[in-house]
């Protein structure tokens, strides 16, 4: 939002004085009266002079007195008759003006959280939910790519008192507080070691409040090939499970074919291409001996609507597909190890 000065009592809409975002502080002041000329006329009592301007006497030798209207200008404040053009405002600028109907939609915008909290080495992204404002989805993310710190929490409720904001994440071994204030956000951790990496951790000041930015997805990973005589098959959840063969020959995944995240399930002549949409941040739920995954939502190239997840864990040399939009208790998967 644009804000402008005064320049001979009017405001100067050529040059903006300065430009505010919705982190900045600012302040709404009471609009100023207008002031408006008021015309009355009042009776006085003069004394009558002839035309060189003497004063007329009486027989008795007093001045002869006579009434006269006389005008009297007078400049009273009012509230404005109509809602002004701009309003004042306090701001780190000092006292300024800004359009109403700007201002209006800029401390509507203020009240809106949302957004990504950056610090020197990563970010914090906080999504309100589209069904209930009062929760939010909240991802950190601290480190390089290939030492990252990394959770994602969901339906988180808010808790506010006096300016200040709160959530709170926990599970077993784990707690996240994440405290807002001001655009300020500071995140606080106990236990929750299976998130870090390396020297990164949870906790840190995110304080660069970077507004709703658009996160560009980059798949560039080196190409790995892995072939497999037996998977394991499984129709509807762990439970289901059971070892097989592919009746085409053995099965050759390659992760990141061509080193840009495309997936591919090639037994015999059969070829399956997964085409890479989003990471995906795991949970400890998907860890597998420790290790942390890496998990790639993809869609199938071939098939309309056909949505996979695909986990990868180098160290293990093991994959997991699981069919998208499905518990993973009864969802379809192949496990390859």
């Amino acid at each position: 939002m644009f804000v402008y000065k005064k320049v001979n009592n009017e405001v100067d809409e050529s040059v903006p004085a300065a430009k505010l975002y919705k982190s900045d502080w600012i302040k709404e002041l009471p609009i100023p009266p207008e002031k408006v000329q008021q015309v009355s006329w009042v009776k006085e009592k003069v004394e009558v002079k002839d035309k060189k301007g003497r004063v007329v006497k009486d027989k008795k030798g007093k001045p002869k007195m006579k009434t006269k209207r006389k005008k009297v200008v007078t400049w009273v404040e009012k509230e404005p008759s109509e809602p002004p053009t701009f309003v004042p405002v306090d701001c780190k600028f000092g006292q300024l003006w800004a359009r109403r109907a700007d201002l209006a939609r800029f401390m509507q915008a203020a009240k809106d959280i949302s957004g990504e909290y950056a610090s020197a080495t990563g970010s914090v992204f906080l999504k309100k939910s589209p069904t209930n404002p009062r929760y939010f989805s909240i991802v950190i993310q601290n480190g390089p790519v290939s030492e990252r710190a990394e959770i994602e929490m969901g339906n988180l409720e808010i808790r506010e008192s006096n300016g200040h904001v709160r959530f709170t994440f926990q599970e077993e071994g784990c707690t996240v507080d994440v405290a807002l204030y001001n655009f300020q956000l500071k995140v606080a951790q106990r236990g929750c070691a299976d998130y870090n990496a390396g020297k990164y951790t949870l906790s840190g000041e995110y304080n660069t409040y970077k507004g709703n930015t658009r996160k560009v997805e980059n798949f560039n990973m080196p190409e790995q090939e892995f072939k497999f005589k037996k998977y394991l098959w499984c129709g509807s959840g762990f439970d289901s499970c059971e070892k097989v063969k592919d009746d085409n020959g053995p099965v050759t995944i390659t992760w990141s074919k061509g080193g840009n995240g495309f997936i591919e399930r090639k037994a015999g002549e059969d070829v399956h291409t997964y085409r890479p949409f989003e990471h995906v941040i795991p949970h400890k739920r998907d860890f597998y001996k420790g290790e942390k995954p890496v998990i790639i939502k993809t869609k199938r190239t071939d098939m309309a609507g056909e949505w996979m997840f695909w986990y990868f864990y180098p160290k293990a040399e093991r994959l997991k597909m699981v069919r998208a939009g499905m518990k993973e208790e009864i969802a379809y998967m192949e496990i390859y190890e």
